[in-house]
C-alpha cells in the first residue's frame, strides 16, 4: 500500500469529519500565495471548499517547479485544512486551463534535472489522483496533454461550452506517446476504442464532443462558469467524507500501487525515449513552429 505517498490516509479522513462540527469553522477565508506566484490557494473555512489556481504565464505549462508547487500546494490544503473537503482547480488565464509538459523540460534537456522532472510529474498524478479532497477542475480554456492529465485526475470536470477551447491527450502530434499509466487514465475516462482513437492520433475535443465521449462531465456556458463550479464542488463537500473518500481508492488505488511497482522502470524508459535523436529533431521541429506561428 502507498497511502503516505498518494497522500491517503484513514486518520486524516477520519479527522476531516469535525467539518461537522460548526463551531470549528468561525473563519471565514484563508488566502496564501502572492499575486506572482505560480500557484495559488485560498481556502473557504466555512463552506470547507479550497481553490487552487495555476497561474504560470503564457499558457500554465508543466515545468518541474510547477508541478512540485501543485503538489506542495495540494499536501499544505490535505495537512493544514483537515476539514475542507473539496478543492477547485482554475487558472488564471481565461483561455488556457494548462497546456500541458514545458517543452523546454524535454528539448536537449540535463538528463538529471529530466529524471527530476519526470519523478515530479508522476508524482504530481499520484498526489491529484489520491487526494481525500473532491478535486473539480474548471476547465475555462485549453487542457492540452498534460493538462488535459490534470483534468482527468479530477474526480469532476465543468468545462466552458466555447468552441474554441479544446481538451485531449494530443503527445503524439509532437512525436511523444503517453507513458502507459497516462494512456491507461485516458482508457478508463472514455473507453477503450475512443481512447485509443484520441491517443494515436492526439486528438483534441471541443467542449460537446469532449462530454458526448465522458471526458468531461458537464459543458456550461462562461458567465455561469464560476457559480456552477461552486455547486458542484458543494455538493461533493456534502457527502460523509469517509464513505466518499473510501468509495475514491476503492477505485482508484490500485492503479496507483501498479504505477508505484514500475515507477522505476518508467522513469527510465521515459528519459531513454525523450533524449533519443529522433524524438529531439521532431521537439526541435515543432519548437520552430512555435516561433514561425508567434512571428507571423
Amino acid at each position: 500500500m502507498i497511502s503516505p505517498v498518494g497522500g491517503f490516509s484513514w486518520g486524516r479522513i477520519i479527522s476531516s469529519s469535525i467539518y461537522k462540527n460548526k463551531n470549528l469553522l468561525t473563519s471565514a477565508f484563508f488566502s496564501t500565495g502572492k499575486v506572482n506566484d505560480i500557484v495559488t490557494t485560498e481556502v473557504d473555512e466555512k463552506d470547507a471548499v479550497a481553490t487552487m489556481v495555476f497561474n504560470r504565464p503564457p499558457v500554465n505549462s508543466l515545468s518541474l517547479e510547477m508541478c512540485q508547487t501543485i503538489s506542495q500546494n495540494l499536501k499544505h490544503i490535505e495537512n493544514n485544512h483537515p476539514h475542507i473537503q473539496s478543492l477547485l482547480l482554475k487558472s488564471s488565464n481565461p483561455n488556457i486551463f494548462s497546456a500541458g509538459i514545458a517543452i523546454e523540460e524535454l528539448h536537449n534537456p540535463d538528463p538529471h534535472r529530466l529524471a527530476q522532472f519526470w519523478t515530479s510529474f508522476q508524482q504530481l498524478f499520484i498526489d491529484l489522483y489520491t487526494s481525500r479532497l473532491a478535486v473539480i477542475a474548471v476547465i475555462q480554456g485549453h487542457a492540452i496533454a498534460g493538462g488535459c492529465l490534470i483534468a482527468m485526475c479530477a474526480d469532476y470536470r465543468v468545462m466552458i461550452s466555447k468552441k474554441t477551447a479544446t481538451i485531449g491527450l494530443s503527445e503524439t502530434k509532437l512525436g511523444i506517446s503517453a507513458p502507459l499509466w497516462m494512456a491507461d487514465l485516458m482508457v478508463r475516462t472514455v473507453g477503450t476504442r475512443e481512447a485509443e482513437k484520441g491517443l494515436c492520433l492526439g486528438l483534441l475535443y471541443v467542449p460537446g464532443q469532449a462530454m458526448g465521449i465522458g471526458l468531461v462531465d458537464e459543458v456550461v456556458e462562461e458567465k455561469k462558469m464560476e457559480e456552477r463550479a461552486r455547486e458542484v464542488a458543494m455538493m461533493w463537500t456534502g457527502i460523509p467524507p469517509e464513505a466518499r473518500v473510501k468509495s475514491k481508492m476503492d477505485c482508484r488505488m490500485r492503479y496507483v500501487e501498479d504505477l508505484e511497482r514500475s515507477r522505476k522502470d518508467d522513469l527510465d524508459s521515459f528519459c531513454e525515449f525523450v533524449l533519443r535523436e529522433g524524438v529531439q529533431r521532431n521537439l526541435g521541429l515543432y519548437i520552430e513552429k512555435l516561433k514561425t506561428k508567434k512571428a507571423s
